[in-house]
Formats: structure tokens, sequence, C-alpha cells
């Protein structure tokens, strides 16, 4: 079976941040390969307003991505150039208007960036580099890439601006903008209202340091209208990281929910607001489609054991999930508030380390797919139910039932009656017999296999998921395997998402909690 990551939550879209130097403005669907590193940037000599900059050096990649940021942090220029001979170049013009002030150059691809400044002087041909003992003031309207007449109600947020000429073609129907550039605590992303009009039917992909948020056209469609008929207004992305020691506060604000739980890289507080052109605020508390969040996973950070968690304003921390590709986790919301990762460490007295099944059963803790017995208890070798199996593999697909089941012994309101409906709906179990499911009947091992090969079929393709005779060959009791089971325990085999106990597969015998976890494992991450 080759190896794969499903998703455990309807999730799409993935992409990799620096964790320090400021990411491009990628306008790209896919995370671009990392190159070995070597990007350099040669020196960029002091220039004036209205003269060329020339940005050169030499690179490992095919081609660089190279960005100009003005004394306030907004976008000044951008492009892509290809290189040759493991050297690239770039040459623009500065606007008349250009201030005074440092600039920063940006350059490379992937996480092989390097970074340099220039100068803007007073007067053509001056020698003297000059720098201003206080910054460019960013709410003068002639100050380049500022669109707004906004002042940070919190004189320690960093505001980055975005103007009409800084919005890129969309890729893949997104639009990429980039606003990792600072790592302040607290970040304000700001666009005009034309701007967001201006997407049309894209999304709006908005980069921040340690990760981004996707807007779908719903969410664009909702700050335009209310927006209403202010032209002038503002569009706001507000980013508050906590700190560490708010963090452990929030844990141990969340008392029992906050167990075993440890920050990875920071939580970060999201509003997102239309700021009207008389200051009045309007904010857009919830979507009506979800918004894609991603979490770039430190060096440290253990995967099998992250997620992402929602810190309500209750004090409650809860489990929402995420995608993990490329050590970058992704989770669609449906409002904004606090989210951050957090590794789950839960362990269980009857599960030492040294058991076969422990590191599969702290996995699915971790993922919130698999729950103890008891609160210290996991029980691996009790009998697994058909309701608990059910539970716990509709769980990690994240299927919701759209009706309920034919079932007449699954009462509604059950703790197992959803799963048995979404795991009917999506061809996973068929029942004992056309009404009934039998929730509290032990599961069989040629029952579990005919679950998850139905699941294996409908991802991979039911060609990929055939097995034959030849696979049930090496076990004694082949033929004890009920003849309405047989193809699929044969391709539960055959991909190596079961395996028997020596020469016996042990077809009819109840399968164990523990034997049920591994199972999952090897369906969800790959056998």
């Amino acid at each position: 079976m080759k190896n794969k990551t499903v998703l455990l939550t309807a999730l799409a879209l993935a992409l990799a941040f620096p964790a320090s130097l400021p990411s491009m403005a990628f306008a790209a669907e896919a995370p671009l390969s990392v190159q070995a590193s070597g990007t350099t940037i040669d020196n960029v000599p002091n220039a004036h307003a209205g003269g060329k900059v020339t940005i050169s050096g030499t690179t490992n990649a095919a081609e660089v991505l190279i960005k100009v940021l003005n004394p306030d942090q907004t976008v000044l220029f951008f492009d892509i150039v290809p290189s040759s001979g493991g050297k690239f170049q770039d040459t623009f013009t500065l606007p008349a208007t250009a201030a005074v002030g440092r600039y920063q150059v940006v350059a490379g691809q992937g996480s092989d960036i390097a970074s340099s400044s220039f100068k803007v002087v007073s007067s053509v041909g001056s020698t003297t580099p000059t720098d201003p003992s206080t910054p460019t003031d960013p709410t003068d309207p002639s100050t380049p890439g500022d669109n707004t007449g906004t002042n940070p109600a919190d004189p320690s947020t960093v505001q980055v601006k975005f103007t009409l000429a800084d919005i890129p073609a969309p890729v893949g129907g997104i639009v990429t903008l980039d606003a990792s550039t600072t790592s302040a605590p607290k970040l304000e992303a700001l666009l005009p209202v034309a701007g967001i009009r201006s997407l049309g039917n894209n999304g709006l992909r908005l980069l921040l340091p340690g990760g981004s948020l996707t807007l779908p056209k719903e969410v664009i469609a909702g700050l335009a209208a209310l927006a209403g008929s202010d032209n002038e207004a503002t569009v706001s992305l507000q980013l508050t990281t906590l700190t560490s020691s708010e963090e452990k506060a929030a844990l141990t604000q969340a008392g029992a929910s906050g167990a075993g739980l440890t920050p990875q890289g920071g939580a970060f507080e999201l509003a997102l607001s239309v700021v009207m052109k008389d200051g009045t605020t309007k904010k857009l508390s919830t979507f009506d489609k979800p918004v894609l969040l991603q979490f770039r996973l430190a060096a440290n950070t253990d995967d099998r054991l992250a997620g992402i968690y929602y810190l309500s304003d209750g004090g409650a921390i809860t489990y929402i999930g995420g995608d993990l590709k490329d050590r970058t986790l992704t989770a669609a919301v449906s409002h904004f508030s606090s989210y951050g990762v957090f590794t789950y460490m839960k362990t269980y007295t009857d599960v030492p380390s040294t058991y076969w099944a422990a590191n599969v059963i702290q996995e699915l803790t971790a993922k919130h797919i698999v729950q103890g017995i008891s609160n210290d208890k996991f029980g691996p070798a009790a009998n697994v139910t058909r309701a608990e199996f059910t539970t716990m593999l509709v769980r990690a697909l994240g299927l919701k039932p759209a009706a309920a089941s034919p079932f007449s012994d699954v009462p509604a309101g059950s703790w197992y009656a959803e799963a048995a409906e979404a795991a009917f709906e999506n061809g996973i179990v068929t029942g004992t017999d056309a009404s009934k499911f039998e929730p509290n009947k032990p599961i069989t091992r040629e029952e579990l296999a005919a679950m998850i090969i139905r699941v294996y079929a409908k991802q991979d393709g039911s060609a990929n998921a055939a097995g034959s005779e030849t696979d049930l060959a090496a076990f004694k009791d082949a033929a004890a395997i009920s003849s309405w089971a047989k193809a699929e325990v044969a391709s539960a085999v055959h991909v190596g998402l079961m395996q028997g106990s020596g020469s016996l597969f042990s077809p009819r015998g109840n399968a164990t909690r523990a034997e049920a976890a591994q199972v999952l494992v090897n369906l969800l991450f790959g056998a």
C-alpha cells in the first residue's frame, strides 16, 4: 500500500512558510519546493526617487521571487525572475514620490531566502546616505503603497497595508497577499474595500507569520456587503500572538479540557472587520463558508500528536483537528477567535510504553479519534463493538449524516446514531440485515475488514484494492472466512491494512480495541 495521508476533516490546501525571514508574495496553489541554501543578494546602491534600482545575486533555484518593501513595510515591488548560470538580476524604477528612507529587499525561493536593504536618498547624485531619525509616516497619503489614513488603535500594532496595485493575478481561483513581513506580536493587515471587490469570484489567501488564512469568495462577498456604499472603507484583519504565559493561563483556565496539552509555537487571536470612512468598525463574526487556517509546525513538534485547537472566550479548549501536509496543519473554521497548535499526550495505566500498539493508541488519542474506557484505562484487549468501531471510523473521516439510517435498533439521539447514519450513507456499513445494525455486538475481524476496505476503495479506487485467493493462502483458517467477506478480507490483506497472527486470520474472532486502533492507523496514514 502506498504511503498516504487521509483527510481527517474535510480540508484542502497546504503551504509551507519560513519561520523567520519574510515569505514571498506567493501566488501559487501548491507548496513551492525547497531549494538547497545558497541565495545571496549583491550590494544594492543607494538610489533616488524616480531612479532605477537593480537587484542581482546568486541562487541555486531555477527562478527567484523578489520583493522590495517601503520603509513602512508595505510592498513596493514584486517580481519573479529566472536564473541563469546560478545568477539572477532584475531592475525596476522607483516612483517619483518614493520616500526618503531604508527599503528592504527579500529574494529567494521556498525556505532559501536572502535579505538586504538600500536607501533612497534625498537628491539625484547624492552619495552620502541619509537616514531620517524618524521613519516615514505610514499615514501620509503620498507614501507609496499606502491606502488608508488610519492609525492602529493600539500603538504596539504593526500595520501592513496593501493597495490595488499590490493585488496579483489569481492562481487556481486564489489571490495571495503577503503580510508575513513582520514578527510583531500584534499585526493588522489592511486592504481597501475596492481591492476586495476587485477579487470577483476569487478567494484571498493572506500569508501570516508562521502560517496563512484563506478567505473563500463567500466571505469576501460578506465583507463587501458590510462596507455597503462606502467606497473608502478598509478591510482589517487583526492578528494578536498570545505570549507563552497567556497560553499557560489559558490551559489553566480550561481545566479538564486543557489537561495533557502543550503549546507548540504560539496561539493567535484573529479578528476580521470593515473600518468605515468615519472610523466606525463592523465586525464579521461568522462566515457563510469556512475559512482555511494554516499553521506551520515548529521543528521540534511531534506531528503525530499535534492538532489545531480553538480557545473559546468561555475558557474551554476544543480540538479542531487539521490535515497535515509538509508539516503544515490546515483546518476549516466558521468563525474567528483564538486558535493555536498544541500537542496532546494522554497516557493509560493499562498501555505501557512497551505494548505493541502503544504508539498507535497514543496517536489516535491525540487526534481525538479514540478514547479510553475510563479516564486512565484504554482497555486494549477488550472487544470493540460495531457501534464503537463505526464511531471511530466516522470520526476519523469527519463524516456527517444527512438523514436518518434505516436501522430499527439505532435509537435517535443515541451516542452512536449519527455515526451509524453517516456510515450507512457513505456505504461503509450495510447492517447485519436490511433493518438491523446490532450496535452492541462485538465486531468480528472479517466485518472490520469489510468496513475499512470499502473506505479504502472509495479513496484509492477499487482496482488498487483488489485482492485474490493468493492473499489468503498463508492462512490455515481461510476456509472459515464467510463467503460474503472473502473478497474484502483478501483485499485488506493485499494492501496491508490487516494481517493475521501467525498462520491464522481468525475471521470470525472478535477484534480488540488495540487491533481496531492499529487498523485505523494503517488506513489513515499508510500501512
